[in-house]
């Protein structure tokens, strides 16, 4: 039998390996990171031993390192002796459970023998409930099953499953998201749902490492599933896969992706006009783990937020400069940290946030310069943001009395939001509607209330 031990001492070795190379060739862990397109935090666990991560992330290390072929082989080594550790733990229970079984043929689940070349069993039927969001969210899986094959005392029995698949998702995930920004969450959320259901079928397939980075790329598409939900407008479902993102995290031992999702939370309650809730949650965020600047400066813009909804103006204001230094410090650096999640979180994004700000505590004009500014030089690629940029500017305008431009940028919001399918920028230009009515009868403003009332009875529909 191998000594468990042995196993332990085997992947420190590996990661002892990796350091010794890496600092022999001056670099740091985050030049390693980027360059074999992984993370900081996983360079650091495989190096003290903690994590091995795949073959794939071997071979970039070898070719990136120049190690003559060691650090590929002493990865190959280390697995081959896990799976023979492994193998003999099944064996161990099988015996123990059955005593010696003759060949391959083991009791199946229904007791019939099973041969070890027999396909896999289907997946367990994923529970789906309607979502206003117009298709099935994929809610959970039932606990008591396995997408592998299992038989009684022995728990489940893993195949293969390809490394590559963790980048693969991870790269999938950026794509999706650029396209979300562009055109919406009516072209993505299904197929989110989709390949979460598939995510979470290899996920219970894999072993060891692979497994927890799958639990990782779990939870940021679970993140993103709740993103395109509230996008949607589909609260119920946004809260469920922020839930769901949160446990994974914690599952992956990933204090950044957990602490990304109480920014989230914050951000639900900032949505709410909960001010109270929105403070402790992005203070609890910005508590849990050291955090790269753009993802501690969104903890501090939802405490902004909290605190105009709060009209506490002194720490809503402080909480926007700490935020805007440390964007200003992350710009200057040039590519963010290879941990960095919160990458659209750009001096633009602080800055329309702060007209935001600047609009609850009551300083209209000032919101309408700030927004204005922002505006004008506004990414193309973050059209989601732009509408509720503009439907902020909008309601800047009408506090300020300017009601024919609240009626021409509430119309631009409006185009933005039909085409992106935002229901967060159709609730704010809900209460642009409801301001508006009663005021003067320019053409602009009975341009947009007429279309306002066109495009949300669509909506309903």
């Amino acid at each position: 039998m191998i000594d468990p031990q042995q196993v332990q001492d085997v992947k420190r070795a590996l990661g002892a390996k990796l350091a010794r190379w890496r600092k022999s060739r001056g670099l740091t862990q985050a030049d390693v990171a980027e360059r074999v397109y992984s993370t900081r935090s996983t360079i650091a666990g495989v190096e003290c031993g903690q994590q091995v991560a795949d073959r794939i992330f071997w071979q970039r290390c070898e070719t990136f390192l120049d190690a003559g072929g060691e650090l590929l082989a002493g990865y190959d080594g280390y697995r081959s002796l896990k799976q023979r550790h492994d193998q003999e733990k099944i064996e161990a229970r099988q015996r123990a459970r059955w005593g010696e079984v003759e060949g391959d043929s083991r009791p199946g689940m229904d007791g019939v023998p099973t041969g070890a070349g027999q396909a896999l069993p289907p997946p367990a039927q994923v529970v789906r409930s309607s979502t206003s969001a117009g298709g099935p969210v994929e809610t959970g899986w039932p606990a008591d099953r396995s997408t592998g094959l299992s038989w009684p005392g022995l728990g489940q029995v893993s195949v293969d499953v390809d490394p590559a698949l963790a980048l693969h998702w991870s790269e999938m995930l950026r794509l999706l998201a650029a396209s979300h920004n562009v055109f919406g969450s009516r072209q993505v959320y299904d197929a989110v749902c989709r390949e979460l259901a598939v995510i979470r079928r290899y996920r219970h397939e894999a072993m060891d490492d692979l497994k927890s980075r799958l639990l990782a790329v779990e939870a940021r598409w679970a993140e993103f599933g709740s993103w395109t939900a509230d996008n949607l407008g589909d609260a119920t479902a946004a809260a469920y896969w922020l839930d769901q993102a949160l446990e994974l995290a914690r599952r992956a031992g990933d204090r950044r992706m957990a602490a990304y999702v109480f920014m989230r939370q914050a951000q639900q309650a900032a949505d709410r006009l909960d001010g109270t809730h929105a403070t402790r949650l992005a203070r609890t965020a910005e508590a849990i783990v050291s955090l790269a600047d753009r993802d501690r400066a969104l903890c501090l813009i939802r405490q902004a937020q909290g605190h105009a909804l709060l009209g506490d103006q002194p720490r809503s204001l402080t909480a926007l400069k700490i935020a805007h230094k440390l964007i200003d410090r992350a710009a200057s650096v040039g590519a963010d940290d290879s941990d960095t999640i919160g990458r659209h979180c750009t001096l633009a994004y602080l800055r329309a946030h702060e007209g935001y700000c600047l609009l609850r505590l009551g300083q209209a004009k000032a919101a309408a310069r700030a927004l204005e500014e922002v505006l004008d030089g506004w990414p193309v690629e973050y059209r989601q943001d732009e509408t509720l940029a503009r439907s902020w500017l909008a309601l800047s305008y009408v506090s300020v009395d300017r009601l024919a431009e609240a009626g021409v940028e509430g119309s631009r919001a409006l185009s933005l939001a039909a085409a992106t399918s935002s229901a967060r920028a159709m609730r704010t230009l809900g209460q642009l509607h409801a301001q508006l009515t009663g005021k003067t009868a320019s053409a602009e403003v009975v341009g947009f209330r007429n279309a306002f009332s066109l495009v949300a009875s669509t909506a309903r529909l």
